[in-house]
């Protein structure tokens, strides 16, 4: 195979043997340099000197004798210029679309556009139709449709009042704004493209080298390009225009990968052409493959790799990346054989650790509070920190020990004094005010990461100084505009800047298998290629979607780059990369998510139906086989029966709770995993309120208002003068401050919205419901409120079980017997259940934990008191109906109400003492509940594998 630069190289050479010197070299990318330096050496036969080279960028910044200026000073220029026009725009609000207007103006001047025409006010449409001297028909058809929809003679929209007010202005802006960058002597890139351009079009004289040039492989061509290209050979000493293309694809006019190139050919064919029938005459292997996902992608590269000949394993060798953040995964994926590989597409800044590390350090400062003096910090920012890899480096075990004092003690803000002994943590929890602040604070973070990372994390110690330097390259850059921002507009630019910067890795490009993305393989051929993320939604991509204040419509009238020329520069990438290579594998993800419909991309349709040649398809899965799962069965051996046996001896201060047992009953494996083996699910902590805080704020606030009640005989007459919207409020706002803040002095002011909306459901709730309730009754006490209950229940003649429990409440009634009061904040209640018998061995929607646990604790005060018990369930949702009853129904005895804890005491007590039994049994093992609906909601399902 005989490269592109090889062929020009030699043609470079057979007419230019003794003065290579006197070329100036022209390519698309810096790439190419390289690699046609290469080509002379191994074309040469002696010594020879290289010749000089040259970018259309840096010809177009000496001609226009104007610097590029940065973004955000070009964009704060702007700004100054339209807030004339409109003060009432904020800087803050003008930044987005400035940038937008900017990236218009840019195009509007690479293509020469006539901008005031493009501009033109609505009301001037008579006048572009009479100055149409320079369009097409066609292009005279669009424009006046487009303004025709928009200026309707009927009222106009609010949003087409603004487009047009706004439109209006920019012919004066555009102009201003160039007037003033030229000024300051700073354009950006279209401007001086066009300032270039307009000067050779006056007949003035440009710099350029005493030299020929050499322009060599390129394609799409703005008009100010094309100019250039005119001018220079035109020159003194000429050009040679050398384009790298195939037949296959030019001479087919319907093919949009020759859409740039045949125009190229027409204006500049100067010279004889090089070879172009590659993709016919180089025979091909081409493969689609189909993987079930980016990693399994980057796996099958190894088997690819491993099939080729252990001599093409070099720079004959690509793999593109159409999706640049797969580098890091293929670089893992890469089999040892492989040896040497270069990198030339860069990393971007984006997917490295530092910048997500700089988004939580912008979340800590935007969600943080003043209170008083003091700063405060939002759990969630404060513990995603604490995790990050860069702090779990430098504070190790110190960072865990902050997140589990966090953590068990309910820290949902944390003050900056609990870091204040620890070096880096200390320099991190600090409140920042203006962006000047916030930039220092980034930068001295950063430096403060790299004096205490380990020595040997080099990679990562030069992507830290990488961001430093590009956050004080950004500061600068705003301080020279002399223009007021606020801190959210400097984190949206410095996110802007930093997700455009790309890592440079060093290495040999001329060794070793090329890694590359798609823009760096122009003028470069292979003979194996390989590309990744070949779907139709990643490669060409969708952009009709692209931001830009120009519409289509006018786009395509005035002759601007669409879309549709974007899938022909694309194409023109695809087949220039494929027309001299041997074997070329396609890999794509073929898995449907909300970024990709895990089509294959157009091309490879295209070549399945239009090339001469078969593509071979394969797919690549994961094997999912499934083993059968086997039930778990734990004998109790001595240590668990050593764990067992606590439970009854009385010495000890080990009891059994009714939840703990309920455990059991539900499944015996689930009692193991927490009582036996101590397993917990990882707590979180959380701000919002889930069912669980719900009804521990419900449990709480019912504590601190019926407390002083303890003892008062018929407490009505209080509970009414409780009943106050007020106190109760006070009462919830208290509690949630502790439950969610374990901070008093948070007020009702800290609250979200999703915590005002809960407060006001418990306050209803315990008003209209629990209250209302209580005041209806007649000649209790209220006994004990949150009233704890011991009692050991005999299993054998030499042994007991210790039980406990805490009571919500417990009432006596007027005939001495003792109400147990389980408050409820469930929506759905539970007061039916089909027998005793079910509660302990039924399916597990008749195994009702709330009823079993309120009959163990009524028998665990009868036993207890020796007097009558009365189980009961107060649900403070359905307390709202007058005609809500909290007692308990048994279905199977013709829904009899369970008043009294004797009317199922023997039955139920009897089914205890049996399930205590097998319990504490040696020979009977725990194992999994046979009704696998009991495990949906269960912490241990995936130990299980239910």
């Amino acid at each position: 195979m005989s490269t592109f630069l090889q062929e020009l190289a030699t043609r470079l050479l057979d007419n230019h043997t003794n003065d290579l010197s006197q070329l100036v070299m022209m390519f698309p990318s810096l790439r190419a340099r390289v690699f046609f330096n290469d080509a002379l050496q191994q074309r040469s036969t002696t010594p020879i000197w290289q010749p000089h080279y040259s970018t259309i960028d840096e010809i177009m910044e000496r001609g226009s004798g104007l610097m590029r200026g940065e973004r955000i000073r070009l964009i704060s220029e702007l700004y100054k210029i339209y807030s004339q026009k409109f003060p009432s725009e904020s800087f803050d609000h003008f930044y987005f679309w400035g940038d937008m207007l900017i990236s218009d103006f840019d195009m509007i001047d690479k293509y020469m556009v006539d901008a005031q025409m493009l501009l033109r006010n609505i009301e001037d449409i008579k006048e572009i139709e009479s100055d149409v001297s320079y369009i097409t028909p066609e292009q005279e058809r669009i424009i006046t449709k487009f303004w025709s929809s928009i200026h309707t003679g009927e009222s106009l929209s609010e949003q087409k009042h603004r487009f047009l007010e706004v439109w209006r202005s920019l012919p004066s802006i555009y102009e201003t704004f160039r007037t003033r960058l030229k000024e300051l002597g700073i354009g950006y890139p279209g401007l001086l493209y066009r300032t270039t351009a307009e000067r050779i079009m006056r007949g003035e004289e440009i710099a350029l080298e005493p030299k020929r040039y050499i322009v060599a492989g390129f394609n799409a061509l703005s008009k100010s390009e094309r100019v250039l290209f005119d001018y220079i050979a035109k020159s003194e000493h000429g050009a040679e225009f050398y384009w790298d293309y195939d037949n296959y694809y030019v001479n087919n006019t319907e093919h949009e990968a020759g859409l740039f190139m045949r125009d190229n050919i027409r204006r500049y064919n100067t010279t004889e052409q090089l070879t172009h029938d590659n993709f016919h005459e180089q025979s091909k292997h081409l493969t689609a493959t189909a993987c079930v996902s980016n990693i399994a992608q980057v796996k099958h590269i190894g088997s690819i790799l491993e099939s080729l000949p252990a001599e093409q394993l070099n720079k004959d060798t690509a793999i593109v990346l159409t999706d640049e953040s797969l580098l890091i995964p293929l670089m893992h994926s890469l089999p040892a054989s492989v040896g040497k590989v270069n990198i030339t597409m860069g990393y971007p800044l984006k997917n490295t650790l530092i910048y997500s590390f700089l988004e939580l350090l912008t979340a800590l400062q935007t969600h943080s509070r003043i209170k008083g003096d003091i700063a405060h910090f939002y759990h969630k920012d404060v513990t995603w920190i604490l995790t990050h890899p860069f702090i779990v480096d430098c504070c190790g075990k110190r960072a865990k020990a902050y997140c589990d004092t966090i953590l068990s003690k309910r820290m949902t803000t944390i003050e900056e004094g609990m870091f204040s002994d620890d070096e880096v943590l200390s320099r991190i929890f600090v409140k920042t005010e203006e962006w000047q602040s916030l930039s220092r604070y980034m930068i001295d973070i950063i430096e403060c990461i790299m004096q205490h990372l380990p020595a040997e994390e080099l990679m990562q110690q030069e992507h830290l100084r990488i961001a430093a330097e590009e956050i004080t390259k950004s500061t600068r850059s705003i301080e020279r505009c002399d223009i007021s921002i606020s801190v959210d507009v400097f984190i949206s630019f410095l996110r802007r800047h930093l997700q455009s910067i790309t890592i440079p890795y060093e290495g040999e490009p001329l060794e070793g298998i090329q890694i590359l993305g798609i823009l760096e393989t122009r003028n470069v051929d292979f003979k194996n290629v390989i590309i990744l993320s070949m779907t139709d939604a990643n490669f060409p991509g969708n952009h009709t979607d692209q931001s830009s204040f120009i519409p289509y419509s006018l786009r395509l009238a005035y002759d601007m780059p669409t879309p549709e020329e974007h899938e022909a520069m694309y194409a023109y990438y695809f087949y220039r990369l494929v027309q001299r290579a041997e074997r070329v594998n396609m890999l794509y993800c073929s898995r449907a998510d909300e970024k990709s419909t895990g089509e294959c991309s157009r091309y490879i349709y295209q070549l399945d139906f239009e090339s001469p040649y078969d593509i071979k398809r394969c797919s690549v899965g994961v094997d999912l086989s499934v083993e059968e799962v086997k039930p778990i069965v734990i004998p109790k051996g001595e240590k668990e029966m050593a764990r067992l046996m606590r439970y009854t001896d009385t010495k000890t201060d080990n009891r059994l709770s009714p939840t703990a047992l309920f455990r059991y009953v539900e499944c015996p494996l689930k009692f193991y995993f927490t009582s036996i083996a101590h397993l917990k699910s990882n707590d979180e902590l959380t701000d919002k309120i889930d069912a669980l805080t719900f009804g521990n704020i419900l449990h709480n606030t019912m504590e601190e208002l019926y407390r002083p009640l303890e003892g008062k005989r018929n407490p009505m007459k209080e509970i009414s003068a409780l009943r106050d919207a007020t106190t109760v409020e006070r009462a919830v706002d208290k509690t949630i401050a502790n439950i969610l803040f374990n901070d008093k002095e948070v007020t009702v002011n800290d609250f979200t919205g999703d915590t005002l909306l809960v407060r006001d459901i418990i306050v209803k709730y315990i008003l209209r419901g629990i209250m209302r309730y209580d005041i209806s009754r007649d000649g209790f006490t209220i006994n004990k409120v949150e009233g704890d209950i011991l009692y050991d229940h005999p299993i054998a003649s030499d042994r007991s079980v210790m039980f406990t429990g805490r009571a919500d409440r417990i009432d006596t009634l007027p005939d001495g017997s003792l109400q147990i009061i389980d408050y409820k904040s469930g929506n759905k209640p539970h007061l039916e259940y089909a027998d005793i018998e079910s509660l302990f061995h039924g399916k597990a929607e008749q195994r009702i934990s709330n009823i079993f646990q309120t009959f163990l604790y009524s028998m665990m005060l009868h036993k207890t008191r020796n007097v009558e018990s009365v189980p009961s369930l107060f649900y403070a949702s359905k307390m709202l109906n007058e005609e809500y009853s909290p007692f308990i129904k048994e279905m199977a005895n013709d829904g009899r109400i369970i008043d009294k804890y004797s009317l199922i005491a023997k039955e139920f007590e009897s089914e205890l003492t049996t399930t205590l039994t097998e319990l504490f049994d040696p020979a009977v093992p725990f194992t999994q509940v046979e009704d696998s609906n009991a495990c949906k909601y269960c912490d241990f399902n995936r130990i299980c594998r239910r």
